[in-house]
């Protein structure tokens, strides 16, 4: 079985103190982050890239076993729409290098929008523009990308298809690379995310977890729940759930 990493989307929720950081504050939401869990998401290089610099102090601020998972920018996704993105892709690993160059890469989240419909050709040319070897997780948001073709695409990449716990598209527990990747978006009304998922829809996902980690050299999870704290609590009682180990290098106090 594969190792599992439990994590959240983001670290940096001011309404996250109390639920999660302290009360009294804390001086670094990230290291203190890290103490908790082995990963994080990367959500805010969606809307913008930072310098190169703030992965660097991302990497130098979290013990040597703790990974990123970085989320590409909607300039590439959204804007471009995977068409002729060279640029802004170039740009996009400019500042993944300080996270691969320490060993902390996870993986990169290409999250589609749910305006575009498949389409094999200029799928297959983005495709064939991302770096050989770099682990790249695919979420889709519109139901045509769930043809066969597509899934055939992403193993034939070795890109990973992302397991998605939300209102619009079926679970399916597509494996398609070497790691699987899984997001709970939840499943609130208006907003998915404003939702606190019980311990019985908890308990309901683990069979699906280690069966995902069974096929798969890593299963990276994510909580993209983050109203109230949501996604560090859920992401606390899944890792109970499935009797993981808190990260190896948790200190008895805490930064």
């Amino acid at each position: 079985m594969g190792k599992i990493l439990i994590g959240t989307c983001g670290w940096d929720y001011p309404e996250w103190v109390g639920p999660f950081y302290p009360k009294r504050g804390v001086s670094d939401r990230l290291r203190y982050y890290a103490q908790q869990f082995p990963i994080v998401e990367v959500d805010s290089t969606f809307y913008r890239l930072p310098p190169a610099s703030h992965a660097l102090s991302w990497s130098k601020r979290t013990p040597a076993g703790f990974r990123f998972a970085v989320k590409f920018p909607q300039s590439i996704t959204h804007d471009r729409r995977l068409v002729e993105s060279g640029r802004e892709l170039r740009e996009f690993l400019e500042v993944l290098a300080p996270l691969r160059e320490s060993g902390k890469f996870a993986a990169a989240l290409l999250q589609l929008p749910p305006s575009l419909t498949f389409d094999a050709r200029s799928v297959r040319r983005f495709y064939e523009t991302l770096p050989p070897g770099l682990p790249v997780a695919v979420e889709f948001r519109e139901k045509s990308w769930l043809d066969p073709e597509s899934l055939s695409l992403l193993r034939e990449f070795r890109l990973a298809h992302v397991v998605v716990d939300e209102p619009l598209l079926p679970v399916r527990l597509e494996v398609t690379a070497p790691f699987s990747y899984l997001r709970f978006h939840g499943h609130g009304a208006p907003v998915w995310y404003d939702y606190t998922y019980s311990p019985a829809e908890l308990t309901s996902w683990v069979p699906k977890v280690r069966e995902l980690a069974e096929r798969s050299e890593a299963a990276y999870v994510f909580f993209n729940n983050h109203f109230r704290g949501d996604a560090a609590s859920n992401g606390t009682t899944l890792t109970q759930l499935l009797n993981l180990p808190p990260p190896a290098w948790r200190s008895t106090l805490m930064p």
